[in-house]
Protein backbone atom coordinates (compact mmCIF):
# COMPACT_ATOMS: atom_id res chain seq x y z
CA UNK A 1 0.00 0.00 0.00
CA UNK A 2 1.57 3.06 -0.96
CA UNK A 3 2.38 5.55 1.87
CA UNK A 4 2.37 8.97 -0.21
CA UNK A 5 -0.14 11.77 -0.64
CA UNK A 6 -0.36 11.78 -4.10
CA UNK A 7 -3.14 14.45 -4.45
CA UNK A 8 -4.52 17.65 -2.90
CA UNK A 9 -8.44 18.83 -2.55
CA UNK A 10 -7.94 22.66 -3.78
CA UNK A 11 -11.13 22.86 -4.23
CA UNK A 12 -13.18 21.44 -1.23
CA UNK A 13 -13.07 18.64 1.14
CA UNK A 14 -15.15 16.10 -0.27
CA UNK A 15 -16.41 14.53 3.37
CA UNK A 16 -15.88 17.45 5.51
CA UNK A 17 -19.77 16.58 6.52
CA UNK A 18 -18.09 13.74 8.64
CA UNK A 19 -15.24 15.49 10.34
CA UNK A 20 -16.91 16.73 13.28
CA UNK A 21 -18.69 13.65 15.06
CA UNK A 22 -17.93 11.10 13.06
CA UNK A 23 -14.46 11.09 12.77
CA UNK A 24 -13.60 7.74 12.27
CA UNK A 25 -16.08 7.44 9.10
CA UNK A 26 -14.41 10.59 7.80
CA UNK A 27 -10.63 8.95 8.15
CA UNK A 28 -11.65 6.31 6.30
CA UNK A 29 -13.41 8.20 3.34
CA UNK A 30 -10.12 9.99 3.19
CA UNK A 31 -8.05 7.30 2.73
CA UNK A 32 -10.42 5.74 -0.18
CA UNK A 33 -9.95 9.06 -1.59
CA UNK A 34 -6.17 9.03 -1.11
CA UNK A 35 -5.93 5.72 -3.04
CA UNK A 36 -7.92 6.90 -6.06
CA UNK A 37 -5.48 7.20 -8.50
CA UNK A 38 -2.55 4.97 -7.74
CA UNK A 39 -3.73 2.05 -5.50
CA UNK A 40 -7.11 1.30 -6.95
CA UNK A 41 -7.35 -2.18 -4.54
CA UNK A 42 -6.09 -0.33 -1.31
CA UNK A 43 -9.03 2.36 -1.72
CA UNK A 44 -11.83 -0.09 -2.45
CA UNK A 45 -10.83 -1.98 0.81
CA UNK A 46 -11.20 1.30 2.51
CA UNK A 47 -14.22 1.49 1.07
CA UNK A 48 -15.47 -1.32 2.40
CA UNK A 49 -14.41 -0.67 5.62
CA UNK A 50 -16.33 2.95 5.31
CA UNK A 51 -19.67 0.84 4.26
CA UNK A 52 -19.23 -1.88 7.71
CA UNK A 53 -18.33 1.29 9.90
CA UNK A 54 -21.70 3.67 8.12
CA UNK A 55 -23.95 0.63 9.01
CA UNK A 56 -23.05 0.47 12.84
CA UNK A 57 -22.82 4.23 13.22
CA UNK A 58 -26.44 4.12 11.51
CA UNK A 59 -27.79 1.32 13.65
CA UNK A 60 -26.80 2.93 16.86
CA UNK A 61 -28.26 5.99 15.78
CA UNK A 62 -31.82 4.64 15.31
CA UNK A 63 -30.94 2.12 18.40
CA UNK A 64 -31.27 -0.93 16.65
CA UNK A 65 -31.76 -4.25 18.36
CA UNK A 66 -30.35 -6.42 18.57
CA UNK A 67 -27.50 -4.03 17.06
CA UNK A 68 -25.82 -4.59 13.66
CA UNK A 69 -23.85 -7.80 13.67
CA UNK A 70 -22.26 -10.57 11.45
CA UNK A 71 -20.34 -9.90 8.59
CA UNK A 72 -21.07 -6.76 6.29
CA UNK A 73 -24.33 -8.58 4.03
CA UNK A 74 -25.97 -9.43 7.55
CA UNK A 75 -25.65 -5.86 8.54
CA UNK A 76 -26.47 -4.37 5.62
CA UNK A 77 -29.90 -6.33 5.96
CA UNK A 78 -30.66 -4.94 9.22
CA UNK A 79 -30.38 -1.90 8.38
CA UNK A 80 -32.84 -2.78 5.28
CA UNK A 81 -35.31 -4.88 7.75
CA UNK A 82 -35.61 -1.69 10.18
CA UNK A 83 -36.88 0.44 7.75
CA UNK A 84 -35.27 3.09 9.29
CA UNK A 85 -32.63 3.51 5.80
CA UNK A 86 -33.48 4.64 2.70
CA UNK A 87 -33.72 2.15 -0.18
CA UNK A 88 -31.13 3.87 -2.23
CA UNK A 89 -28.56 4.08 0.55
CA UNK A 90 -29.04 0.09 0.83
CA UNK A 91 -28.76 -0.14 -2.79
CA UNK A 92 -25.32 1.56 -2.61
CA UNK A 93 -23.66 0.10 0.10
CA UNK A 94 -24.73 -3.83 -1.69
CA UNK A 95 -23.26 -2.77 -4.72
CA UNK A 96 -20.06 -1.68 -2.24
CA UNK A 97 -19.82 -4.31 -0.61
CA UNK A 98 -19.42 -6.62 -3.53
CA UNK A 99 -16.32 -4.78 -4.99
CA UNK A 100 -14.69 -4.15 -1.36
CA UNK A 101 -14.84 -8.01 -1.07
CA UNK A 102 -12.99 -8.59 -3.93
CA UNK A 103 -10.32 -6.09 -2.69
CA UNK A 104 -9.38 -8.33 0.02
CA UNK A 105 -9.91 -11.99 -1.55
CA UNK A 106 -7.05 -13.76 -3.40
CA UNK A 107 -8.12 -15.55 -7.12
CA UNK A 108 -6.70 -18.76 -8.54
CA UNK A 109 -5.51 -18.19 -12.01
CA UNK A 110 -3.64 -21.39 -13.81
CA UNK A 111 -2.69 -22.79 -10.32
CA UNK A 112 -1.19 -19.56 -8.68
CA UNK A 113 -3.16 -17.13 -6.41
CA UNK A 114 -3.44 -13.40 -7.86
CA UNK A 115 -3.98 -10.89 -5.05
CA UNK A 116 -4.69 -8.33 -7.30
CA UNK A 117 -7.79 -6.54 -8.12
CA UNK A 118 -8.71 -4.51 -11.50
CA UNK A 119 -10.62 -1.45 -11.49
CA UNK A 120 -10.89 1.02 -14.26
CA UNK A 121 -10.74 4.62 -13.46
CA UNK A 122 -14.23 5.02 -14.64
CA UNK A 123 -15.73 2.86 -11.77
CA UNK A 124 -13.68 4.04 -9.01
CA UNK A 125 -15.18 7.40 -10.02
CA UNK A 126 -18.79 5.77 -9.46
CA UNK A 127 -17.58 4.09 -6.46
CA UNK A 128 -16.53 7.49 -4.80
CA UNK A 129 -19.11 9.00 -5.70
CA UNK A 130 -21.71 6.54 -4.26
CA UNK A 131 -18.86 7.21 -0.87
CA UNK A 132 -19.83 10.69 -1.27
CA UNK A 133 -23.57 10.39 -1.46
CA UNK A 134 -23.33 8.00 1.69
CA UNK A 135 -21.14 10.14 3.63
CA UNK A 136 -23.69 12.79 3.46
CA UNK A 137 -27.12 11.11 4.06
CA UNK A 138 -24.86 9.65 6.90
CA UNK A 139 -24.40 13.50 8.17
CA UNK A 140 -27.81 14.87 7.60
CA UNK A 141 -28.79 11.53 9.50
CA UNK A 142 -27.04 11.74 12.37
CA UNK A 143 -25.16 14.98 12.46
CA UNK A 144 -28.10 16.83 11.05
CA UNK A 145 -26.11 18.68 8.39
CA UNK A 146 -28.22 20.87 5.97
CA UNK A 147 -28.69 19.03 2.30
CA UNK A 148 -27.76 22.40 1.17
CA UNK A 149 -24.07 22.01 1.79
CA UNK A 150 -22.86 19.35 -0.51
CA UNK A 151 -23.42 18.96 -4.31
CA UNK A 152 -21.47 16.24 -6.26
CA UNK A 153 -18.05 14.34 -5.41
CA UNK A 154 -14.95 16.18 -6.97
CA UNK A 155 -12.30 14.28 -8.07
CA UNK A 156 -9.30 15.11 -6.24
CA UNK A 157 -6.46 17.16 -8.23
CA UNK A 158 -3.24 15.59 -8.37
CA UNK A 159 0.14 17.52 -7.22
CA UNK A 160 3.12 17.50 -8.03
CA UNK A 161 4.25 14.68 -10.87
CA UNK A 162 7.36 14.17 -9.17
CA UNK A 163 5.82 11.55 -6.41
CA UNK A 164 4.15 9.76 -9.47
CA UNK A 165 7.05 9.69 -11.57
CA UNK A 166 9.12 8.12 -8.91
CA UNK A 167 6.10 5.54 -8.26
CA UNK A 168 6.39 4.86 -11.82
CA UNK A 169 9.65 4.56 -12.47
CA UNK A 170 9.87 1.75 -9.22
CA UNK A 171 7.62 -0.09 -11.38
CA UNK A 172 4.39 0.86 -10.08
CA UNK A 173 1.99 0.15 -13.03
CA UNK A 174 -0.91 2.71 -11.66
CA UNK A 175 1.39 5.65 -11.32
CA UNK A 176 2.72 5.08 -15.29
CA UNK A 177 -0.95 4.46 -16.13
CA UNK A 178 -2.08 7.72 -14.48
CA UNK A 179 0.88 9.86 -15.99
CA UNK A 180 -0.43 8.30 -18.96
CA UNK A 181 -4.04 8.68 -19.07
CA UNK A 182 -3.01 12.80 -17.87
CA UNK A 183 -0.53 13.12 -21.07
CA UNK A 184 -3.37 11.49 -22.84
CA UNK A 185 -6.03 14.01 -21.59
CA UNK A 186 -3.95 17.25 -22.48
CA UNK A 187 -2.68 16.49 -25.66
CA UNK A 188 -6.54 15.85 -26.18
CA UNK A 189 -7.56 18.85 -25.13
CA UNK A 190 -4.73 20.78 -27.19
CA UNK A 191 -5.87 18.87 -30.44
CA UNK A 192 -9.21 20.37 -30.16
CA UNK A 193 -7.67 24.13 -30.35
CA UNK A 194 -7.93 25.18 -33.96
CA UNK A 195 -7.68 28.55 -35.09
CA UNK A 196 -7.77 31.64 -32.94
CA UNK A 197 -8.17 29.50 -29.92
CA UNK A 198 -5.22 27.62 -30.31
CA UNK A 199 -2.42 28.33 -27.53
CA UNK A 200 0.07 26.37 -28.00
CA UNK A 201 3.46 25.94 -30.12
CA UNK A 202 3.68 22.85 -32.33
CA UNK A 203 7.12 22.52 -30.06
CA UNK A 204 4.99 22.08 -27.09
CA UNK A 205 2.54 19.45 -28.75
CA UNK A 206 5.43 17.53 -30.11
CA UNK A 207 6.51 17.45 -26.02
CA UNK A 208 3.68 16.33 -24.98
CA UNK A 209 2.91 13.85 -27.30
CA UNK A 210 6.77 12.00 -26.49
CA UNK A 211 5.55 11.80 -22.76
CA UNK A 212 2.47 10.46 -23.80
CA UNK A 213 4.53 7.90 -25.98
CA UNK A 214 6.97 6.91 -23.48
CA UNK A 215 4.70 6.34 -20.47
CA UNK A 216 2.15 4.75 -22.62
CA UNK A 217 4.79 2.16 -23.81
CA UNK A 218 6.20 1.96 -20.45
CA UNK A 219 2.40 1.38 -19.11
CA UNK A 220 1.99 -1.45 -21.69
CA UNK A 221 5.27 -3.09 -20.65
CA UNK A 222 4.61 -3.08 -16.91
CA UNK A 223 1.26 -5.09 -18.08
CA UNK A 224 -1.55 -2.57 -16.77
CA UNK A 225 -4.28 -4.31 -18.03
CA UNK A 226 -6.18 -0.83 -19.75
CA UNK A 227 -3.03 -0.16 -21.92
CA UNK A 228 -4.34 -1.68 -24.62
CA UNK A 229 -7.38 0.79 -24.57
CA UNK A 230 -5.42 3.78 -24.69
CA UNK A 231 -3.23 2.94 -27.04
CA UNK A 232 -6.60 2.16 -29.24
CA UNK A 233 -7.83 5.72 -27.95
CA UNK A 234 -4.63 7.65 -28.70
CA UNK A 235 -4.59 5.92 -32.37
CA UNK A 236 -8.31 6.36 -32.90
CA UNK A 237 -8.09 10.52 -32.12
CA UNK A 238 -4.64 10.79 -33.79
CA UNK A 239 -2.59 11.73 -30.77
CA UNK A 240 -0.16 8.99 -31.77
CA UNK A 241 0.92 7.48 -35.36
CA UNK A 242 -0.08 4.00 -35.94
CA UNK A 243 2.69 1.17 -36.27
CA UNK A 244 2.63 -1.70 -38.71
CA UNK A 245 1.33 -4.28 -35.85
CA UNK A 246 -0.82 -1.77 -33.87
CA UNK A 247 -3.44 0.27 -35.27
CA UNK A 248 -6.68 1.19 -33.67
CA UNK A 249 -8.97 -1.70 -34.48
CA UNK A 250 -6.09 -3.73 -33.58
CA UNK A 251 -5.59 -2.57 -30.42
CA UNK A 252 -9.55 -1.98 -29.64
CA UNK A 253 -9.48 -5.90 -30.15
CA UNK A 254 -6.62 -6.98 -27.87
CA UNK A 255 -8.47 -4.20 -25.32
CA UNK A 256 -11.83 -6.53 -25.40
CA UNK A 257 -10.21 -9.48 -23.75
CA UNK A 258 -9.70 -7.76 -20.51
CA UNK A 259 -12.71 -5.97 -20.91
CA UNK A 260 -15.16 -6.54 -17.90
CA UNK A 261 -17.46 -3.23 -17.31
CA UNK A 262 -18.04 -2.25 -20.59
CA UNK A 263 -15.94 0.34 -21.24
CA UNK A 264 -13.88 -1.33 -23.93
CA UNK A 265 -16.79 -2.15 -25.93
CA UNK A 266 -18.65 1.16 -25.49
CA UNK A 267 -15.84 2.68 -26.77
CA UNK A 268 -14.91 0.37 -29.76
CA UNK A 269 -19.01 1.13 -30.81
CA UNK A 270 -18.42 4.71 -30.52
CA UNK A 271 -15.20 4.51 -32.56
CA UNK A 272 -17.47 2.40 -35.26
CA UNK A 273 -19.90 4.94 -35.15
CA UNK A 274 -17.83 7.98 -35.68
CA UNK A 275 -16.33 6.43 -38.65
CA UNK A 276 -20.14 4.94 -40.42
CA UNK A 277 -19.09 1.51 -39.49
CA UNK A 278 -22.75 0.58 -38.92
CA UNK A 279 -23.03 -3.02 -38.58
CA UNK A 280 -21.12 -3.66 -35.49
CA UNK A 281 -21.35 -0.02 -33.72
CA UNK A 282 -24.94 -0.20 -32.16
CA UNK A 283 -24.72 -3.83 -31.09
CA UNK A 284 -21.38 -2.86 -29.50
CA UNK A 285 -22.64 -0.08 -27.67
CA UNK A 286 -25.77 -2.39 -26.57
CA UNK A 287 -23.18 -4.86 -24.90
CA UNK A 288 -21.76 -2.32 -23.14
CA UNK A 289 -24.69 -0.51 -21.66
CA UNK A 290 -26.19 -4.07 -20.90
CA UNK A 291 -23.37 -4.55 -18.95
CA UNK A 292 -24.16 -1.54 -17.11
CA UNK A 293 -21.51 0.64 -18.53
CA UNK A 294 -22.99 4.07 -17.85
CA UNK A 295 -21.91 5.82 -21.06
CA UNK A 296 -23.29 3.07 -22.95
CA UNK A 297 -26.67 3.29 -21.04
CA UNK A 298 -26.94 7.09 -21.36
CA UNK A 299 -26.51 6.78 -24.84
CA UNK A 300 -29.24 4.19 -25.34
CA UNK A 301 -31.55 5.87 -22.85
CA UNK A 302 -30.91 9.18 -25.48
CA UNK A 303 -31.89 6.65 -28.47
CA UNK A 304 -34.94 5.33 -26.53
CA UNK A 305 -36.46 8.61 -25.87
CA UNK A 306 -35.56 10.38 -29.33
CA UNK A 307 -36.64 7.76 -31.55
CA UNK A 308 -39.30 6.63 -29.85
CA UNK A 309 -37.63 3.27 -28.50
CA UNK A 310 -38.66 0.83 -25.00
CA UNK A 311 -38.05 3.90 -23.18
CA UNK A 312 -39.13 1.96 -19.86
CA UNK A 313 -36.93 -1.14 -19.98
CA UNK A 314 -33.90 1.60 -21.07
CA UNK A 315 -34.82 3.90 -17.28
CA UNK A 316 -35.14 0.52 -15.63
CA UNK A 317 -32.27 -1.15 -16.58
CA UNK A 318 -30.49 1.96 -15.99
CA UNK A 319 -31.75 2.51 -12.76
CA UNK A 320 -30.48 -1.09 -12.01
CA UNK A 321 -27.00 -0.33 -12.39
CA UNK A 322 -27.54 3.17 -10.50
CA UNK A 323 -27.00 5.64 -13.39
CA UNK A 324 -28.15 8.94 -11.23
CA UNK A 325 -29.56 10.68 -14.92
CA UNK A 326 -31.77 7.35 -14.93
CA UNK A 327 -33.52 9.00 -12.23
CA UNK A 328 -34.59 12.16 -13.58
CA UNK A 329 -36.15 10.17 -16.28
CA UNK A 330 -37.61 8.13 -14.27
CA UNK A 331 -39.85 10.96 -12.89
CA UNK A 332 -40.35 12.85 -15.99
CA UNK A 333 -42.05 9.61 -17.51
CA UNK A 334 -44.15 9.77 -14.21
CA UNK A 335 -44.74 13.02 -14.54
CA UNK A 336 -45.65 12.63 -18.25
CA UNK A 337 -48.09 9.67 -16.68
CA UNK A 338 -49.81 11.75 -14.72
CA UNK A 339 -50.63 14.60 -17.07
CA UNK A 340 -51.78 11.89 -19.24
CA UNK A 341 -54.31 10.67 -16.57
CA UNK A 342 -54.06 12.39 -13.15
CA UNK A 343 -54.85 9.94 -10.92
CA UNK A 344 -54.43 9.42 -7.30
CA UNK A 345 -52.27 6.39 -7.97
CA UNK A 346 -50.28 8.13 -10.77
CA UNK A 347 -49.48 10.93 -8.34
CA UNK A 348 -48.16 8.70 -5.90
CA UNK A 349 -45.94 7.56 -8.11
CA UNK A 350 -44.88 10.88 -9.27
CA UNK A 351 -43.98 11.41 -5.88
CA UNK A 352 -42.10 8.55 -4.99
CA UNK A 353 -39.98 8.74 -8.43
CA UNK A 354 -39.06 12.36 -7.24
CA UNK A 355 -38.55 11.52 -3.75
CA UNK A 356 -36.05 8.90 -4.86
CA UNK A 357 -34.55 11.33 -7.34
CA UNK A 358 -34.22 14.02 -5.02
CA UNK A 359 -32.19 11.97 -2.24
CA UNK A 360 -29.41 11.19 -4.87
CA UNK A 361 -29.28 15.11 -6.08
CA UNK A 362 -29.33 13.57 -9.60
CA UNK A 363 -29.19 16.24 -12.42
CA UNK A 364 -31.84 18.55 -13.49
CA UNK A 365 -34.62 16.78 -11.19
CA UNK A 366 -34.86 20.27 -9.09
CA UNK A 367 -36.17 21.50 -12.42
CA UNK A 368 -38.85 18.80 -12.06
CA UNK A 369 -39.92 19.26 -8.17
CA UNK A 370 -40.16 22.79 -8.88
CA UNK A 371 -42.07 22.34 -12.21
CA UNK A 372 -44.23 20.22 -9.90
CA UNK A 373 -44.66 22.31 -6.99
CA UNK A 374 -45.81 25.53 -9.67
CA UNK A 375 -48.28 22.83 -11.63
CA UNK A 376 -49.35 19.81 -9.56
CA UNK A 377 -49.33 22.06 -6.15
CA UNK A 378 -50.43 25.00 -7.50
CA UNK A 379 -52.50 25.79 -4.65
CA UNK A 380 -49.34 26.18 -2.35
CA UNK A 381 -47.65 28.57 -4.85
CA UNK A 382 -50.17 31.01 -4.45
CA UNK A 383 -46.95 33.57 -2.86
CA UNK A 384 -45.70 35.52 -5.80
CA UNK A 385 -42.26 35.37 -4.79
CA UNK A 386 -42.24 31.80 -4.00
CA UNK A 387 -43.46 31.00 -7.28
CA UNK A 388 -40.34 33.45 -8.68
CA UNK A 389 -38.31 30.90 -6.47
CA UNK A 390 -39.87 27.72 -8.37
CA UNK A 391 -39.21 29.35 -11.30
CA UNK A 392 -35.55 30.45 -10.87
CA UNK A 393 -34.98 27.47 -9.62
CA UNK A 394 -35.80 25.91 -12.81
CA UNK A 395 -33.76 28.04 -14.93
CA UNK A 396 -30.90 27.19 -12.69
CA UNK A 397 -31.28 23.70 -13.60
CA UNK A 398 -32.04 23.53 -16.83
CA UNK A 399 -28.49 23.53 -17.84
CA UNK A 400 -27.99 20.27 -15.92
CA UNK A 401 -31.27 18.58 -17.61
CA UNK A 402 -31.02 15.84 -19.55
CA UNK A 403 -31.10 16.83 -23.37
CA UNK A 404 -33.35 14.18 -24.40
CA UNK A 405 -35.70 14.81 -21.93
CA UNK A 406 -38.48 17.19 -23.71
CA UNK A 407 -38.87 19.45 -21.03
CA UNK A 408 -38.70 23.09 -23.39
CA UNK A 409 -42.37 23.58 -23.80
CA UNK A 410 -43.25 23.24 -19.76
CA UNK A 411 -40.02 25.28 -18.86
CA UNK A 412 -41.16 27.88 -21.30
CA UNK A 413 -44.49 28.29 -20.46
CA UNK A 414 -43.31 29.12 -16.40
CA UNK A 415 -40.23 31.58 -17.36
CA UNK A 416 -42.76 33.42 -19.92
CA UNK A 417 -44.79 34.56 -16.55
CA UNK A 418 -42.39 37.70 -16.28
CA UNK A 419 -40.14 39.15 -18.65
CA UNK A 420 -36.78 38.28 -16.58
CA UNK A 421 -35.74 35.49 -18.62
CA UNK A 422 -35.93 36.66 -21.91
CA UNK A 423 -32.75 35.37 -23.17
CA UNK A 424 -34.08 32.17 -22.50
CA UNK A 425 -37.00 32.03 -24.07
CA UNK A 426 -35.27 32.81 -27.20
CA UNK A 427 -32.78 29.40 -26.80
CA UNK A 428 -35.87 27.21 -25.49
CA UNK A 429 -38.56 28.82 -28.31
CA UNK A 430 -37.71 25.89 -31.21
CA UNK A 431 -38.03 23.14 -29.11
CA UNK A 432 -40.85 24.54 -27.23
CA UNK A 433 -42.78 24.75 -30.87
CA UNK A 434 -41.71 21.32 -31.62
CA UNK A 435 -43.15 19.97 -28.39
CA UNK A 436 -46.30 21.37 -28.57
CA UNK A 437 -49.44 19.29 -29.15
CA UNK A 438 -51.44 20.88 -31.70
CA UNK A 439 -51.40 23.94 -33.71
CA UNK A 440 -53.29 26.52 -31.46
CA UNK A 441 -50.37 25.68 -28.72
CA UNK A 442 -47.80 26.54 -30.74
CA UNK A 443 -49.74 29.86 -31.58
CA UNK A 444 -49.92 31.16 -27.82
CA UNK A 445 -45.95 29.93 -27.86
CA UNK A 446 -45.67 32.30 -30.82
CA UNK A 447 -48.15 34.67 -29.21
CA UNK A 448 -46.67 34.90 -25.76
CA UNK A 449 -43.17 35.43 -27.42
CA UNK A 450 -44.42 38.44 -29.16
CA UNK A 451 -45.86 39.93 -25.91
CA UNK A 452 -42.67 39.73 -24.09
CA UNK A 453 -40.56 40.79 -27.77
CA UNK A 454 -42.86 43.92 -27.47
CA UNK A 455 -42.22 44.59 -23.76
CA UNK A 456 -38.24 44.20 -24.48
CA UNK A 457 -38.11 46.95 -26.95
CA UNK A 458 -39.73 49.10 -24.41
CA UNK A 459 -42.42 50.22 -26.18
CA UNK A 460 -45.57 49.30 -27.50
CA UNK A 461 -46.64 51.00 -30.63
CA UNK A 462 -42.52 51.68 -31.56
CA UNK A 463 -40.43 48.81 -32.02
CA UNK A 464 -36.57 49.57 -31.43
CA UNK A 465 -33.76 47.97 -33.58
CA UNK A 466 -31.74 45.25 -31.64
CA UNK A 467 -34.15 42.87 -30.12
CA UNK A 468 -33.67 39.41 -30.75
CA UNK A 469 -36.58 37.56 -31.49
CA UNK A 470 -36.97 33.75 -33.09
CA UNK A 471 -38.91 35.43 -36.48
CA UNK A 472 -39.74 38.55 -37.21
CA UNK A 473 -42.31 40.09 -34.68
CA UNK A 474 -44.75 40.56 -37.28
CA UNK A 475 -44.23 37.02 -38.56
CA UNK A 476 -44.96 35.46 -35.22
CA UNK A 477 -48.14 37.69 -34.79
CA UNK A 478 -49.85 36.36 -37.83
CA UNK A 479 -48.74 33.03 -37.98
CA UNK A 480 -50.39 32.98 -34.59
CA UNK A 481 -53.36 34.52 -35.54
CA UNK A 482 -54.04 32.48 -38.92
CA UNK A 483 -53.52 29.10 -36.37
CA UNK A 484 -56.85 30.84 -34.80
CA UNK A 485 -55.43 32.25 -31.60
CA UNK A 486 -58.03 33.67 -30.05
CA UNK A 487 -55.99 36.66 -28.05
CA UNK A 488 -53.82 36.89 -31.22
CA UNK A 489 -56.87 37.45 -33.91
CA UNK A 490 -57.98 40.65 -31.29
CA UNK A 491 -54.54 41.99 -31.49
CA UNK A 492 -54.54 41.71 -34.97
CA UNK A 493 -57.44 43.81 -35.26
CA UNK A 494 -56.61 46.50 -32.53
CA UNK A 495 -55.22 49.32 -33.80
CA UNK A 496 -51.96 48.65 -31.82
CA UNK A 497 -51.86 45.32 -33.89
CA UNK A 498 -52.26 46.72 -36.85
CA UNK A 499 -49.58 49.67 -35.63
CA UNK A 500 -47.12 46.44 -34.83
CA UNK A 501 -48.09 45.05 -38.38
CA UNK A 502 -46.53 47.83 -40.19
CA UNK A 503 -43.46 48.58 -38.31
CA UNK A 504 -40.02 47.70 -39.81
CA UNK A 505 -38.10 48.37 -37.01
CA UNK A 506 -36.41 45.12 -36.10
CA UNK A 507 -33.88 43.26 -37.33
CA UNK A 508 -35.68 42.14 -41.16
CA UNK A 509 -35.47 46.07 -41.79
CA UNK A 510 -33.79 45.86 -44.67
CA UNK A 511 -34.94 43.10 -46.72
CA UNK A 512 -38.75 44.50 -46.09
CA UNK A 513 -37.47 48.08 -47.81
CA UNK A 514 -35.41 46.21 -50.14
CA UNK A 515 -38.88 44.13 -51.05
CA UNK A 516 -40.97 47.66 -50.85
CA UNK A 517 -38.75 49.37 -53.52
CA UNK A 518 -38.63 46.25 -56.02
CA UNK A 519 -42.80 46.10 -55.79
CA UNK A 520 -42.58 49.83 -56.84
CA UNK A 521 -39.89 48.72 -59.91
CA UNK A 522 -42.24 46.13 -60.73
CA UNK A 523 -45.08 48.08 -61.06
CA UNK A 524 -43.71 50.76 -62.99
CA UNK A 525 -42.12 47.89 -65.29
CA UNK A 526 -46.07 46.23 -65.89
CA UNK A 527 -47.36 49.84 -66.82
CA UNK A 528 -44.96 50.15 -68.97
CA UNK A 529 -45.25 46.84 -70.48
CA UNK A 530 -49.18 47.36 -71.07
CA UNK A 531 -48.75 50.37 -72.91
CA UNK A 532 -45.81 49.19 -75.29
CA UNK A 533 -48.71 46.71 -75.96
CA UNK A 534 -51.49 48.59 -77.20
CA UNK A 535 -49.04 51.02 -78.97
Amino acid sequence: MQTQTHFENENKDNFACLKDGLGELYKQAVLAERYYFTDPQSSMAKIRLFVELACHELGKHFKLRPPVHGDLSNKIKMLQASNCIEEWVIGEMHALRHDGNRSVHMTEVNGAYIAEMKVSRTRMKQHMSSVFEIANYVGQTILGNSQQNYDAWQEPTPCELSSFVTDALKGSKEASYYLASKFYSELLEMSEQTGKSRWWQKEQYLDKQADLSYWLEKTHRQGHPQSWLLFAKCYANKLLQEEATRNTKTCFKLALKADEEGEVVFEFGSYLLKHEETKLDEDYIRQAAEQGYHQALSFELDVAFRAGGDKESWVERSIEYRLPEAFTADAFLKLEAYESEPTEESLKALRSALVAAQSRRVPGIALLKSYVDLTVYAEQQRDKAARNQSIQVMVDSYESFPAYLDVELRLFNQITQNDKHYDLMIEVYHQAILQANDELEEANVKYTMVKHALIKAGEKFKMRDGVKTPKPIPTLLQEAAYAGHSEARAYVNSAEGKAVLKSIGFSNQGKMQRNAAEKVKNKRKRKLAKKAKRK
